[in-house]
């Protein structure tokens, strides 16, 4: 095909009016050309008009073939299928409506279960370049799930000392505070964290290298996109207001574009100079170079990830430490990519997803056999229409896909309307968990905006819809063409044109899909029915949790909290629950343990079966109370322990915490 022919067939395609104006007149030029011939051989002008036409032949027929040979054809015959569908869905509103409906709720719920599946394992931040991030790790033993940590002079010795990285930042996502009375989501990061991921600030600047130096004048923090939205409702003004953290005050110095996450799934509230680790955990004050941070550097050009291991393993086996366990752990390192998914777990999570896919699947199959069921009826009333353009000479496999356009066009609209459906569920569902959880629990996993619509679930729901119209009406096309001529013209439907067969089918696939949602819908509430009547054994109804990370603000909180009137008691706990992998109760069996005050049990309302609670005298003593299991797991060893065992709890109430909302 030479240049020229392409440009006459994306004109004929372009001005198709203006190609068959040109076609028609061309035709006519041979015709009248030939009729001069034979007028100056002495013909008369009608016997040579007429002499010249017979020998052309029919002059339909020849711009036929002028239109296949210009290559058009096939795009012809879509645009005719398209505007006969539009005709016929024009004729039967109800029928195209019904099926768009009831595809559109099908693929917008299962769409809702993908986007966040999207979000969690495929959706890349908006960083530069994100496949040459990777995080540095020292698993303790190859495979385990354990880390030997990295301190901020790790980071700064591998910076200084190594050549993988074209540069490395450290981060320390554990910067959750108050501000003003909220709950905040802080990451403390090193000054080059933006420069490294390649990221401007939309508004104002990002941190820099200054920012992090311990004698920096000024505190500053860099905002994201939804917390200033959420928090200030986007006030440009924003950008130089100052917070108040702990006692001190931060400035803001810039707020980052919509969609940086900062290498997580959802962005933090604020990212803070790592250097001010202390201001926002004072247990970490004077001791921020021993905290376990998070190194994460950008590969050289150049440099393969086996090659990076290897070079980082080299220099980690050169370095000194002061445990052996550190020591073992420096020949395990590795680097993992760090792209703002979930790297881990893939399959794990596709398992957990998967009940969600398959109760929301179901809900498809269902509405794709009554689709299928109403292109079965609709083939029926159409079989006359079928019949004639049969009889007029199209092919069988001309009005199938005629047919399949029709599917095609009612699935382009229900993945469209799909698309919105699934936006205004994860809104309303998110804006009902907003409304209606306690705030705490709100604060604590950051219920935010719905998940980012990308290209990912635009295709899932396209491909979902098109699929989903396409394949179930397939064997409805297949019947509807399946006549017999004679009969159909005369009004009769034949044996064949009845679709009993495929019909019972597809009602028994309804009825099978619609039985197991059923049974999945009642053991899913009967699971629910039975976790709510679970005794937890400790008391809840009037029981706040309040967790206390400001150490040496905790006497004065405590004391706040006891002089409170609505207090009745109060008790303490440490909130990591220990194990002893390697028990000292002399039979190798591990225990775990928790740290507790002697009102513990009282407060809790766990009673005691045998022996004992703590007293108050007996703080710096070393004794325990033991849960019956472990009593009856241990007791033949007690006799070994250097703990004295004071009393037994029941199973169910040795290791329970849990958080209430406050009632004032």
């Amino acid at each position: 095909m030479t240049l020229r022919d392409l440009k006459l067939r994306i004109r004929a395609l372009i001005a198709p009016r203006q190609a068959e104006q040109e076609l028609n007149e061309e035709l006519a030029f041979h015709v009248e050309r030939e009729t001069e011939k034979l007028v100056s051989s002495g013909l008369s002008l009608a016997d040579a008009r007429a002499r010249a036409r017979a020998k052309f032949g029919p002059v339909a027929l020849a711009a036929d073939q002028c239109r296949d040979a210009r290559g058009t054809a096939f795009v012809d015959d879509v645009i005719r299928d398209v505007r006969y569908a539009l005709r016929s869905f024009r004729r039967a509103p109800l029928f195209a409506a019904t099926i768009v409906t009831t595809v559109a709720l099908s693929v917008g719920l299962l769409t809702v279960a993908f986007s966040f599946f999207n979000t969690m394992f495929f959706r890349v931040d908006e960083v530069h370049k994100p496949e040459e991030l990777y995080e540095v790790e020292r698993p303790v033993r190859p495979g385990a799930d354990a880390w030997a940590a990295f301190t901020r002079p790790d980071l700064d010795a591998l910076r200084r000392e190594t050549r993988v990285f074209s540069d490395v930042f450290g981060r320390f996502g554990d910067g959750d505070v108050r501000i003003d009375g909220r709950m905040t989501n802080v990451d403390l990061v090193t000054g080059n964290f933006f420069h490294v991921l390649g990221v401007n600030a939309a508004r104002g600047r990002t941190l820099v290298p200054a920012d992090d130096e311990r004698a920096a004048p000024h505190r500053v923090l860099v905002i994201s996109h939804r917390h200033w939205q959420r928090q200030f409702a986007g006030d440009p003004a924003a950008v130089g207001r100052g917070v108040f953290i702990n006692g001190a005050e931060f400035e803001i110095v810039g707020v980052m574009p919509d969609g940086f996450r900062g290498l997580g799934l959802g962005p933090p509230d604020y990212w803070a100079p790592l250097s001010l680790l202390g201001q926002f955990r004072k247990m970490h004050a004077g001791s921020e170079d021993t905290v376990a941070i998070g190194v994460i550097g950008r590969l050289k050009p150049g440099v393969s990830r086996q090659a990076a291991v290897s070079m980082l393993r080299a220099w980690a086996a050169g370095r000194h430490y002061a445990n052996a366990a550190d020591r073992d752990a420096a020949a395990n390192i590795t680097i993992e990519p760090r792209r703002g998914t979930v790297n881990d777990g893939f399959v794990e999570g596709l398992l957990v997803f998967s009940p969600i896919f398959f109760a929301f699947g179901l809900v498809l199959m269902i509405g794709c056999t009554n689709v299928a069921n109403l292109l079965l009826a609709r083939g029926v009333a159409r079989q006359r229409e079928i019949g004639v353009r049969l009889a007029l000479g199209a092919s069988r496999r001309r009005v199938i896909r005629q047919l399949f356009t029709e599917s095609l066009l009612l699935a382009l609209v229900s993945a469209a309307v799909g698309l919105l459906v699934s936006r205004i569920v994860l809104e309303i569902t998110l804006s009902v968990l907003r409304s209606t959880m306690p705030a705490e629990f709100a604060e604590a996993i950051s219920v935010g905006a719905a998940p980012a619509l990308d290209w990912r679930v635009v295709g899932f729901v396209l491909v979902s819809a098109i699929a989903s119209t396409i394949l179930f009406g397939l064997a409805p096309a297949l019947q509807a063409t399946r006549i017999e001529l004679v009969r159909t013209m005369r009004g009769e439907i034949g044996r064949d044109a009845r679709p009993s067969r495929s019909r019972n089918v597809l009602i028994g696939a309804q009825v099978t899909a619609s039985a197991l949602l059923l049974i999945c819908a009642a053991v899913f509430l009967r699971s629910a029915m039975s976790a709510a009547k679970v005794d937890p054994g400790i008391r809840i109804a009037d029981t706040v949790d309040i967790e206390i990370v400001n150490e040496p603000l905790r006497a004065a909180m405590i004391q706040a909290v006891t002089a409170d009137p609505s207090i009745a008691a109060v008790s303490a706990s440490w909130p990591d629950v220990h194990s002893a992998p390697q028990s000292a109760f002399g039979n190798k069996q591990g225990v775990t343990y928790r740290f507790v005050s002697s009102e513990y049990f009282g407060v809790l309302g766990i009673p005691i079966l045998r022996g004992r609670a703590f007293a108050s005298s007996e703080s710096g003593a070393a004794v325990a109370v033991v849960s019956e299991t472990a009593a009856r797991r241990l007791w033949p060893g007690s006799s070994r322990l250097r703990l004295t065992v004071l009393g037994a709890v029941p199973p169910s109430r040795s290791n329970r915490r849990w958080r209430r909302e406050p009632s004032r």
